[in-house]
């Protein structure tokens, strides 16, 4: 049965990882990085980041660097399941931010669509129009084609 475990301070932490490879750290630098040198004091945030700490150790995200750790200071480094972790962060911000830029090229598309519809029914009613049409027809034609391009784009980049 998997354990689930609660990360504290989850989105600082991720951060972090997004901008920052983890080599040679020491508690200090995740609190320069995570910005809460203001309240650092408070006893609640400093178990928060020390238990968040713990947690990435666990679980393997982060592993202690025994040639560079004193008695007193334990350093950091990252392990290659990090990477993992800050892939599949990047998938699910992408995932979303693509979710929503398509619904919005979607309804670009129908539009165009629309307006591509709309001319064909004025053509139904005089097919004599067509040369003064057949511009704007292939224009959004072709609107339609670099939307889909950039749709295709987006689901390649995930994939």
């Amino acid at each position: 049965m998997k354990k689930n475990i609660k990360l504290p301070l989850y989105d600082e932490f991720l951060e972090i990882f997004d901008n920052h490879q983890i080599n040679n750290w020491r508690a200090r630098h995740f609190w320069e990085k995570i910005k809460l040198e203001d309240c650092y004091k408070t006893k609640w945030y400093k178990n928060q980041m020390y238990t968040g700490l713990k947690v990435l150790l666990e679980c393997k995200y982060l592993e202690v660097d025994d040639e560079k750790s004193t008695k007193t200071s334990f350093s950091y480094k990252e392990t290659p399941r990090l990477n993992e972790l800050r892939d599949q962060h990047k998938k699910q911000k992408l995932e979303r931010f693509f979710n929503t830029k398509k619904l919005e090229l979607s309804g670009r598309i129908k539009d165009k669509e629309n307006n591509i519809n709309f001319i064909k029914s004025l053509l139904e009613d005089d097919k004599t129009l067509e040369k003064y049409f057949i511009s704007h027809k292939e224009k959004l034609e072709n609107d339609i084609k670099n939307i889909n391009s950039n749709i295709k784009l987006m689901d390649n980049i995930l994939n």
